[in-house]
């Protein structure tokens, strides 16, 4: 992953230098052509977004934006740690990919494009920046690449852009932040509405992003922090590694009638979470994983995740493999999340 970032980063600085160089000698303050181009793109996306052939895979791909909003938004990245995780987040996502190839194909095709002539004028003298990714002669294919969704998002869309994008779809007022986002497909997305209405009310009380805490790397420390950490803290920890494999996520302030810490949006369905933040001689019970197995079987969630600093009883493991859907994390396997890497359950 290191070269995408290396090469990015050359792409970024040469291509923001044709685009403002090629403003101040076409234009000359008469038409700001990063805004236009980057508005053709916000087109270009909408349309592919709506071309999706079921409302389900929409929402997908809007997920996945807010997502990204997100690491563009977030200052404490460096530009190769930003290609990293947008790269991350789009690799195995099908549908994103098809919406990306469809945007590409549009870009390369930009001299038919009902655009001003400064705008064409300016997109290939940006685009050939490209070059650097592979040598002369690239130009616009490196863009259909493994480097083209970062490069794209990265220099033409940014946080407004997709943004915009958004807007096209939930309004202003949903689409402003992470939050909003979620709320909004709360309200319109089938994987989430077919839950109870209990649950509906859990999963929009005083939500909250996750939020990845810094750990230590040793591993005695390691588990010595997560024992003592706040219970909200430890939550919303817990959650981001949900967020980490590109999916919605998000935890609730209040407790709940439903037993529901945490919930994320997977495209086969909704995963909740239970995070039991206890004491390691105080084991999670049978009874507990009774409770939750009925809650995944009346939300008709796909997963259910019970973790804790803790460990389960002999009696707790077996109700847990009577049931495929219920996934135990015990400390253990938690510290194995933070050294080795965490991997959804049913995902190779």
């Amino acid at each position: 992953m290191s070269w995408i970032a290396e090469k990015s980063e050359k792409i970024w600085k040469k291509t923001t230098g044709t685009l403002y160089g090629a403003k101040d000698k076409i234009t000359e303050g008469s038409i700001d052509i990063v805004s236009k181009i980057r508005g053709w793109i916000v087109n270009l996306f909408v349309k592919a977004i709506n071309s999706c052939s079921c409302e389900q895979d929409r929402l997908e791909v809007i997920s996945w934006l807010a997502l990204i909003r997100e690491i563009l938004a977030n200052s404490s990245l460096s530009f190769q740690d930003k290609v990293k995780d947008i790269y991350r987040l789009t690799d195995s996502k099908k549908t994103i990919q098809i919406v990306f190839r469809s945007v590409v194909k549009a870009v390369e095709n930009y001299k038919n494009a009902d655009l001003p002539w400064p705008v064409k004028i300016a997109i290939p003298a940006t685009l050939a920046a490209a070059t650097f990714v592979g040598g002369q002669g690239i130009g616009l294919a490196a863009f259909g690449g493994a480097i083209g969704m970062p490069v794209l998002i990265l220099i033409f869309l940014g946080t407004a852009g997709i943004t915009a994008v958004i807007e096209s779809f939930f309004g202003k007022s949903e689409s402003r932040d992470y939050i909003s986002v979620i709320m909004a497909l709360i309200a319109r997305d089938e994987v989430l509405r077919r839950t109870k209405k209990a649950m509906k009310e859990a999963m929009s009380s005083e939500p909250a992003e996750p939020k990845q805490s810094a750990m230590p790397t040793e591993e005695n420390e390691l588990r010595e922090k997560l024992a003592e950490m706040d219970f909200f803290d430890f939550e919303r920890h817990v959650m981001s590694f949900f967020q980490s494999k590109g999916i919605l996520a998000w935890v609730t302030k209040k407790s709940n009638d439903a037993g529901v810490d945490g919930f994320a949006r997977h495209p086969c369905g909704l995963i909740v979470v239970q995070c039991k933040r206890y004491a390691t001689d105080n084991r999670v019970g049978r009874p507990v994983i009774q409770q939750f197995k009925g809650v995944i079987e009346e939300n008709e969630a796909w997963r259910g995740y019970i973790v804790t600093t803790s460990y389960f009883t002999d009696e707790a493991k077996e109700s847990a493999s009577k049931n495929d859907r219920v996934i135990l994390a015990d400390m253990d396997i938690l510290v194995e999340w933070h050294i080795k890497g965490f991997q959804l359950a049913g995902e190779i």
